[in-house]
């Protein structure tokens, strides 16, 4: 059986309401600096000695990870297929309030699954392949456990996808939209994803108010 921990990186600028960087440069704030260290005591407990540590393009997901990894003594590897949706294009929204944003988020929402912000941005078609790929790729892992420093959305996508079995009701952009932001994962929330013989299951793990550690 193969476990994949699934994690949100630790709070960064934008979850902060700082728009100062493209989305794969946004860095973690002091605070989800904090997070990170607390989070990597919890997981050297937990899984001292993973598989692998697999981390995103987007440079907040390798600082989450880098306390961790320091107490492991190890280096992540990158997996492309990691990186979060990357939905409005920077040069549009880098002035803009968060009240505007969401405005041009609810406009993205509402176009066709093709429909892209700008070339240097995500289809919806494009996100759902992605989050494919990457279940693609952990299904031909050997196995044992592996830590994943990932994104919300990223996490979101790939719980929809199990939910609906893969089915047509994936690619219902506007449904999918409102899913999300009900149950988006909160910064360094760990998600469990077991691929067995018996197929993939997902549950979210929490911490137990008496010893602060993860559990089922």
């Amino acid at each position: 059986m193969k476990r994949f921990f699934l994690i949100r990186h630790a709070q960064s600028e934008s979850n902060a309401g700082i728009i100062i960087n493209q989305n794969h440069l946004i860095n973690l704030t002091e605070l989800g600096i904090k997070q990170a260290e607390t989070l990597s005591a919890k997981l050297i407990k937990m899984l001292p000695n993973p598989q692998a540590v697999f981390v995103s393009p987007y440079i907040r997901t390798a600082q989450t990870a880098k306390p961790y990894l320091t107490k492991l003594g190890r280096e992540s590897q990158l997996i492309d297929a990691l990186q979060e949706f990357n939905m409005l294009n920077f040069q549009r929204i880098e002035r803009k309030c968060l009240a505007e944003i969401r405005v041009m988020a609810d406009e993205f929402w509402a176009t066709d699954n093709a429909h892209r912000d700008s070339d240097q941005t995500d289809s919806f078609d494009e996100f759902v392949t992605r989050v494919k790929t990457a279940r693609q790729a952990f299904a031909q892992m050997d196995d044992g456990d592996y830590v994943v420093f990932t994104h919300g959305m990223w996490i979101g996508m790939l719980v929809w996808q199990l939910l609906h079995a893969d089915g047509q009701k994936v690619h219902d952009k506007r449904a999918f939209a409102a899913y999300e932001l009900a149950v988006r994962p909160n910064n360094c929330d760990v998600y469990l994803l077991t691929i067995s013989d018996n197929g993939e299951q997902i549950g979210k793990l929490h911490s137990d108010d008496n010893d602060k550690s993860l559990i089922m």
